[in-house]
C-alpha cells in the first residue's frame, strides 16, 4: 500500500489552498429532494485554470464506491472518501477529491468525484434523477459501481438517462445544433465478482441490447428507451471486475495490500490504468471543460434541476437554453460594440450587425440544447437581436445628431460672421474659409443625421453667400462712388487752381 500511495503523491497536481481531502461540490436541501452547490468545492474548482476529466462514481448505495476511489487514490480510508459499514449512506450528495491526479505525461488532470448511493434511506426517486443528472452530464468517465452481476432494475433505476439524451446528448440533428455534451466513456465496475459464465463485458452487452418486444408491451418499450439512451451517453461501454478483497469486508479500510487477495490487487491496479485510458477531455459546448467552466456548469446544472420538484429534460433543457439565448444576444451587443464607434454611416452599421448576428448565432448553435425547441428559440433570439439593432440605430442617431448638430453650427457661425463682418476682402477668400469648415463637417459628420445637417449648412451656404455678395458689392459700389466723388473734387480743385 505504501507503494502505491507513493507511485500516486507524485501525480498529484498541487491546488493552492487545497488538502489532499474529500470537499463538497453539491449537497442536498433538507428535508427536499433538491440539491444546493457547495462553496468550498465551486472555489476548489475555479482554482483550476485547465482542463479537468472528471472521473465520478455512481451506484447502489452500500456498493463499496467510497471505498474503490480510495484505492484508486491509493489513500487510507481515514484520509479518503468515507466509507460506511452500517445500513446508512455515508456518502450525502457529491464530493469531489481535493488533490487532482495527472497522467504521468501530464497530458490529463483527473478530478475523482464520489456521489451518494441510488435508493438510500429516506431519498426520493427525484433525488437519485438529479444526482444522475449531475453526474453524467460532468463526468469524463462515468463509473456504474454494481455488486456481484447487472441486474435489470440497475438499467431501469437509470431512467432519467432518456431525458438526458434527448437534451444534452442529441445525435439525431446533424445540421444546425451541435451536441452541446459530447459523450464520455462509460466503466461498469462489477465488485465481488464471482459469478460464473459471461463475461463483464458480455454483461454490459446484454445489458444494453433491446429486448425483443414483438408484443409491444409499454414497460419493455420503456426498458429498451432506456438501453437506448444509456448507449447515446457514452462513446463506449466497458465492464471491469473486481473479485472481493477480503472475506470481512468490515475490516477492508484496515487492511495493507499485502493482507488483500492477490487477485484482487492485481485487478485494482489494471482498474487504476483504464481509468487513466479511459478518462479523456470533456467537451461541453464545443470548449474543453476547465476547472472555471465546471464550475459554472455545476452551479448552472442545479439551478435549472431545481427549478420543479420533480425534475424533467424539457425543464433542464428550457432553463439551460434560456441561457444560450442570453448569451448569444450577449455575443451580439459585444460584437456590435467591437465594431463600430458610434456615430457612423448607416451601412457600416448593417454591416457590423450582420457580422454581429453571424457571431450570435454561432454561439447559439454552440450553447442550444436539443433540436425540438430550435427553431422557437431561434425566433426569441432573432426578436432580441432586433429589439437590440433598434436600439443601436437610435443611439446611433442621436450621437450623429450630437456631433454634425455641433459641426453644423461651427460653420453657420462661421458664415454669419463672415456675412456681417467687414474683414472679407473678396468672394474668393469668404468661399476659401467657408470651403475649410466644410471639409471638417464632410470628414467628421458620419451618421443618420448627416443629410438633415448638411441640407442646412447648404441653405445657411446659400444664403449667407448672397447676403455677403449683396454686401460686398455694396461696399464696392459705395467706394467705387466714393473714389468717383473724390476724383471730380480733386479735378475741379485742379482744374480751378489751373
Amino acid at each position: 500500500m505504501i507503494a502505491v500511495i507513493a507511485f500516486w503523491t507524485c501525480l498529484l497536481v498541487s491546488v493552492e489552498g487545497f488538502d489532499a481531502r474529500p470537499y463538497a461540490l453539491v449537497n442536498p436541501v433538507a428535508g427536499t429532494s433538491h440539491l444546493k452547490v457547495a462553496e468550498e468545492g465551486i472555489a476548489l474548482l475555479n482554482s483550476i485554470d485547465g482542463p479537468v476529466s472528471p472521473v465520478v462514481v455512481i451506484g447502489p448505495y452500500r456498493s463499496g464506491k467510497s471505498f474503490s476511489l480510495n484505492q484508486l487514490l491509493g489513500v487510507p480510508c481515514n484520509v479518503g472518501f468515507g466509507v460506511g459499514h452500517t445500513r446508512e449512506t455515508e456518502t450525502k450528495g457529491i464530493w469531489v477529491w481535493g488533490q487532482p491526479q495527472a497522467s504521468e505525461g501530464g497530458g490529463k488532470t483527473l478530478l475523482y468525484v464520489d456521489t451518494e448511493g441510488f435508493e438510500s434511506t429516506g431519498r426520493s426517486n427525484s433525488y437519485d434523477d438529479r444526482v444522475f443528472a449531475v453526474a453524467t452530464v460532468m463526468s469524463s468517465l462515468l463509473i456504474y459501481n454494481l455488486p456481484e452481476t447487472i441486474r435489470g432494475s440497475d438499467v431501469s433505476k437509470l431512467s432519467f438517462v432518456v431525458e438526458l439524451a434527448e437534451g444534452f446528448y442529441d445525435h439525431t440533428n446533424k445540421s444546425s445544433v451541435a451536441v452541446p455534451v459530447e459523450p464520455g466513456s462509460m466503466l461498469w465496475v462489477i465488485q465481488r465478482d464471482f459469478l460464473q459464465g459471461k463475461s463483464v463485458q458480455q454483461l454490459v452487452a446484454d445489458a444494453l441490447a433491446p429486448v425483443p418486444n414483438p408484443h409491444k408491451d409499454k414497460a419493455i418499450a420503456d426498458t429498451n428507451h432506456i438501453r437506448a439512451s444509456l448507449a447515446s451517453i457514452a462513446r463506449n461501454s466497458t465492464g471491469f471486475s473486481l473479485p472481493q478483497p477480503h472475506l470481512d469486508r468490515t475490516k477492508l479500510c484496515d487492511l495493507a495490500d499485502s493482507q488483500l487477495e492477490p487477485s484482487y490487487v492485481a485487478q485494482r491496479d489494471a482498474l487504476k490504468r483504464l481509468v487513466l485510458q479511459q478518462a479523456a477531455q470533456k467537451i461541453v459546448g464545443g470548449e474543453v471543460l476547465t476547472g472555471k467552466r465546471l464550475a459554472a456548469l455545476l452551479q448552472s446544472l442545479v439551478t435549472a434541476l431545481n427549478a420543479k420538484d420533480i425534475p424533467t429534460g424539457a425543464g433542464l433543457i428550457d432553463s439551460f437554453n434560456r441561457e444560450a439565448v442570453s448569451k448569444a444576444l450577449a455575443a451580439f451587443s459585444a460584437a456590435l460594440d467591437r465594431a463600430v464607434q458610434l456615430p457612423v454611416d448607416e451601412p457600416v452599421l448593417d454591416q457590423a450587425e450582420e457580422r454581429a448576428r453571424a457571431e450570435a448565432l454561432a454561439v447559439f448553435r454552440e450553447q442550444l440544447l436539443g433540436r425540438r425547441q430550435a427553431e422557437a428559440l431561434a425566433g426569441q433570439l432573432e426578436s432580441a437581436i432586433a429589439k437590440e439593432a433598434k436600439a443601436k440605430r437610435t443611439a446611433n442617431l442621436a450621437e450623429s445628431n450630437v456631433v454634425c448638430q455641433a459641426l453644423e453650427m461651427t460653420c453657420s457661425k462661421l458664415l454669419a460672421g463672415m456675412a456681417s463682418g467687414l474683414s472679407i476682402p473678396s468672394m474668393r477668400q469668404f468661399e476659401r474659409r467657408y470651403g475649410a469648415c466644410l471639409a471638417t463637417f464632410e470628414a467628421k459628420c458620419v451618421g443618420p443625421a448627416r443629410s438633415s445637417s448638411a441640407e442646412r449648412l447648404q441653405l445657411a451656404w446659400s444664403q449667407a453667400r448672397s447676403q455677403f455678395g449683396k454686401d460686398y458689392n455694396n461696399r464696392l459700389f459705395t467706394g467705387l462712388l466714393v473714389a468717383a466723388v473724390a476724383d471730380i473734387v480733386i479735378f475741379r480743385f485742379v482744374f480751378k487752381a489751373a
